[in-house]
């Protein structure tokens, strides 16, 4: 009981926290809303206080549903006709059960395929903007409690239904009750509604005006190295693709020495494609290597500290022998044969960095090939880095500053660390003062970018300060 008691406390906490960090935000942006050319006028406050109170039709109903398709029907598949009508068929059979004096529930328990039919087809109270309920919504419009309707065609198939009862739309629903009860009259609640409203309108401001298409963009790669968690020790870092002699066996020692040596001519062909000049170890790992964890990411396997190596004895040794950028012959282990790749040393990822970006400035055009061989974000290493076009508010403001101080194409950024984030260095590719953002991207930036810039553009404008007596037991306010 203490427990929920405390539980309880926290939340009414946060809840009056969040309250008073909701007036003050709206005390701000009203102060600049003229500034920014945004408002809202009464009658959009009417309306929308008027769809918040509002209830709208709701019924409550039984059904039967009998599905047009079988069960091991594909998701995709479409239902023909003769499906349809057989569908139709055996609800109006249904129907005419329930008509012959047989239990709704009990018909529906026997024949319909929704998942009602264990509760007797009860739908519970549902209204016309519940998307999966809209078909039997309409078939109700004009039926009277206890009327049976059917059968009805909707995507799934053929229904049977049973109005229970209906609720009229009203606008005296529970939200006033609410209200009268914690004594609150109109206008403090109309303060509230503007205040939600003005968020929103400035949301539109920030999509209409503020990201647009086109606009100035930067395309760049980089390279992304992971934070490190707990202690920095010096570190070594492998890939390797794995293969096995049976990856179906749950222990490779059950094997045949038939499968075994099947493995290490694989394991050899594997080597003679990885020691290519123009090797690409996602592509070979991702077809050859039955690790799919590790597969996935050009058999990428991370950092390692050496004096606690994670791996099976055999692999630390022949690990420990290379140097970097050497591949091993074939390594046999309990899990098969390994072809293995040390592909980088060092004291710390700051240092990494740091020597990173030495490097590349001194050889821009080995952006890619590094970026391919270092980076720890799998989907851009595969690419070369390629992270793609980045405009305002896409990235947080961290990056963008660094990506837009970029002058000159192959430019290349001193490192980013954004300490939980890990540390990204980029190099400029193109630059595009008037380019188009595509839709998808567009709408994704306008959708992130929008706190930010409330936070950078608007409220930072605006010095605020919050009554003591309003700030929760915790601190926060």
């Amino acid at each position: 009981m203490q427990q929920q008691i405390d539980s309880l406390s926290t939340a009414f906490n946060t809840v009056r926290a969040d309250a008073a960090q909701s007036l003050v935000d709206a005390a701000v942006l009203d102060s600049r809303a003229e500034e920014f050319g945004v408002g809202v006028t009464d009658d959009e406050i009417d309306i929308e206080i008027a769809t918040r109170v509002r209830l709208s039709e709701r019924m409550n109903a039984r059904l039967i549903l009998v599905e047009a398709l079988p069960d091991d029907a594909a998701p995709d598949a479409e239902a023909t006709d003769e499906q349809r009508e057989a569908a139709a068929e055996a609800a109006q059979a249904a129907l005419d059960r329930v008509e012959g004096g047989e239990d709704f529930a009990d018909v529906a328990a026997d024949i319909s395929d929704d998942f009602t039919s264990t509760t007797g087809g009860e739908l519970g109270w549902f209204e016309d903007a519940d998307v999966a309920y809209d078909d039997y919504f309409d078939a109700l419009a004009d039926a009277d409690e206890g009327e049976l309707i059917g059968p009805v065609e909707t995507e799934r198939g053929a229904a049977v239904l049973e109005l229970i009862d209906r609720r009229e739309a009203t606008s005296e629903g529970p939200l006033l009750e609410i209200l009268r009860g914690q004594g609150l009259d109109d206008e403090p609640y109309r303060e509230f509604v503007r205040g939600e409203l003005l968020v929103e309108a400035f949301r539109m401001q920030f999509a209409d005006e503020i990201v647009v298409s086109p606009t100035a963009q930067r395309r760049v790669a980089q390279i992304v190295i992971a934070p490190v968690t707990g202690t920095v020790v010096p570190q070594e870092r492998a890939r390797h693709v794995l293969v096995q002699p049976d990856p179906d066996l749950e222990s490779q020692a059950e094997a045949t020495a038939e499968q075994w040596e099947a493995a290490l001519e694989e394991a050899r062909e594997v080597h003679e494609l990885v020691t290519a000049d123009d090797a690409d170890w996602f592509e070979i790992a991702e077809e050859h290597s039955d690790d799919t964890g590790s597969g996935a990411r050009g058999g990428d396997l991370g950092w390692i500290d050496p004096e606690e190596s994670p791996f099976v004895a055999e692999f630390t040794t022949a690990l420990a022998a290379l140097d970097v950028g050497q591949v091993s012959e074939p390594i046999r282990t309990e899990f098969g044969y390994h072809v293995i790749q040390k592909t980088g040393v060092r004291e710390s990822p700051e240092e990494q960095a740091a020597e990173l970006v030495e490097q590349l400035r001194a050889d821009p055009d080995s952006f890619a090939e590094v970026a391919t061989l270092t980076s720890e974000d799998p989907e851009t290493a595969k690419e070369g880095g390629e992270l793609g076009w980045v405009a305002p508010y896409q990235l947080t403001r961290q990056q963008e500053d660094v990506i837009f101080a970029l002058a000159d194409v192959d430019d290349v950024s001193d490192p980013v660390d954004a300490a939980t984030a890990g540390i990204t260095i980029y190099q400029l590719l193109e630059v595009d003062d008037d380019r188009e953002i595509e839709d998808e991207r567009l709408a994704e930036i306008r959708e992130s970018g929008f706190e930010r810039w409330l936070s950078e553009e608007v409220r930072s404008g605006v010095d605020t300060w919050l009554d003591p007596q309003f700030q929760s037991s915790t601190g926060t306010t």
